[in-house]
C-alpha cells in the first residue's frame, strides 16, 4: 500500500521540473522572438545606412531634409548593403538618387523628373533602381497612341509623352522598367511603317502679331 502511494507523488516530482524546464525554455524563445521582432519593427535610420554605404564607396552624399525613415532590412547586415542595394532600399521606401556636381543627392522619388538624370540610347547599363530618361522612336505605331496604353505601367513620380511630329516617346522612369516598356514596345511595333504627319510651328513674326 505504502508503494502505491508513493509512486503517484514520484511521478509528480519527476515531472515537474521537466514541465518547469520545458516553460522556461519557451518563455526564453518567445522573449527572443519578441526582441528580434522589436529590432527589426525599429528598423536602421536611413541616415546611418548611407553614411555606411558612404565609407564603402567613397561617393559623397547630400539628403533633402524630407529624407527621413527607418530601414527594416531580413536576412541581411547593413555592413554588407552596397550602392546598388542603397538604390533598390530608396525606392521601396519612396526615394531616388542622383549624382551631379559631385554629390549623390538622395531625395523624394515625386522630384525625380525634375532632376538630371542618365541619358540612355539604348548600350547603357545602370542599375534597375536608378531613374533614366530616355527617347523611343516606334517605326509602326503613332507615339501618341503608346501613351494611354503605356502610362498605367509608369510610376506617378515618372514621365511618359509623345512628340507626334516626330513620332517619339519621352520616358523617366527607372531603368528596369525602363527595359520592360522598351520591350512591350518592341513586341507590338510590327506591320507597315508608320509616318508622322508633318507639323508647322508659326514662326516668331507671325505669333507676336
Amino acid at each position: 500500500m505504502l508503494a502505491k502511494r508513493i509512486a503517484p507523488l514520484l511521478c509528480v516530482a519527476l515531472v515537474g521540473p521537466v514541465l518547469s524546464g520545458w516553460t522556461d525554455a519557451a518563455h526564453a524563445q518567445s522573449t527572443s522572438e519578441s526582441a528580434s521582432a522589436g529590432h527589426i519593427e525599429g528598423g536602421i535610420p536611413l541616415s546611418n545606412l548611407i553614411a555606411t554605404v558612404a565609407k564603402k564607396t567613397g561617393k559623397k552624399f547630400v539628403l533633402d531634409p524630407r529624407v527621413r525613415s527607418d530601414i527594416v532590412l531580413v536576412g541581411q547586415d547593413p555592413a554588407g548593403v552596397s550602392y546598388n542595394d542603397l538604390l533598390s532600399i530608396l525606392a521601396i521606401y519612396g526615394y531616388v538618387a542622383t549624382e551631379t556636381g559631385g554629390y549623390v543627392t538622395i531625395l523624394p522619388d515625386a522630384n525625380a523628373r525634375q532632376v538630371p538624370t542618365p541619358m540612355v540610347s539604348g548600350k547603357e547599363s545602370y542599375p534597375d533602381a536608378e531613374v533614366v530618361s530616355t527617347v523611343i522612336t516606334p517605326k509602326s505605331i503613332p507615339a501618341a497612341h503608346l501613351v494611354p496604353i503605356l502610362r498605367p505601367l509608369v510610376p506617378q513620380y515618372g514621365h511618359l509623352a509623345a512628340v507626334p511630329c516626330v513620332n517619339k516617346l519621352i520616358l523617366v522612369d527607372r531603368f528596369g522598367n525602363v527595359k520592360r516598356l522598351k520591350a512591350i514596345i518592341d513586341a507590338m511595333d510590327a506591320g507597315e511603317p508608320f509616318k508622322p504627319e508633318k507639323c508647322e510651328y508659326p514662326s516668331p513674326s507671325s505669333s507676336s502679331k
